[in-house]
């Protein structure tokens, strides 16, 4: 029988898998595999993949394997603002943004940016707010996810395309199948539009700034 996970446990396990990994991570994607399979059965198949991975490797070798992952393969650079905006102001008015919703939930980003995977998803699992979640899952997250597993479309992007990576090197790369199986499940999250605005107002992919942030434009 499926077991039903909220969705902070979600993002609490998501968070956990896609940060620089410092302990036995068997339990978590064990739990993952879970948790996703009432969601998606092909993002449960990827995650058992990944469990596979860690149950054969050990922590120093994977820990091999993220930095060469997320560190040093630009299409998969951990950091969502990056993503979304390159290295610009509109990055830096969104790290702002992230910073003053962390100070208010009292979540600490210790040792990493705003707009790391990891440390967004630790808020996405605390926070209260329904609508600033979905605003961050589906025009920050999503989109960022989009490039960095090659679903991306070229139209909207502040600067070039991602990275390309040929197959054989995507089918080898082994946190893919995770960043893929978040999508799949992400997918599925409630869309919240209370808060946004008509098109100018000003959203997360458009100039950095959180809809949910501030209050509906008038006329």
């Amino acid at each position: 029988m499926a077991v039903e996970y909220s969705e902070r446990r979600l993002f609490q396990l998501f968070a956990e898998l896609l940060d620089y990994p410092k302990s036995d991570l068997t339990d978590a994607v064990r739990e993952c595999v879970a948790c996703v399979a009432v969601h998606s059965a092909e993002a449960a198949t990827l995650f058992r993949e990944f469990e596979v991975l860690v149950s054969e490797t050990s922590l120093g070798r994977l820990q091999e394997i993220y930095s060469g992952v997320f560190d040093l393969d630009a299409a998969c650079h951990p950091y969502v603002g990056y993503h979304l905006f390159g290295e610009s102001y509109k990055r830096s008015v969104f790290l702002l943004e992230l910073k003053k919703r962390y100070r208010a939930a009292g979540l600490v980003a210790e040792n990493e940016l705003p707009d790391h995977l990891a440390v967004l998803l630790r808020f996405l699992a605390i926070t209260d707010d329904a609508t600033l979640a979905s605003e961050i899952v589906h025009e920050a997250l999503l989109a960022a996810l989009d490039r960095m597993t090659g679903k991306a479309k070229s139209a909207g992007y502040d600067e070039q395309e991602s990275v390309e990576t040929d197959d054989s090197q995507k089918q080898r790369h082994p946190y893919r199948g995770v960043l893929e199986a978040m999508r799949l499940v992400l997918q599925s999250f409630p869309a919240n539009n209370q808060g946004a605005t008509t098109e100018g107002a000003g959203s997360v992919t458009e100039d950095g700034e959180l809809v949910a942030s501030r209050s509906p434009r008038v006329g």
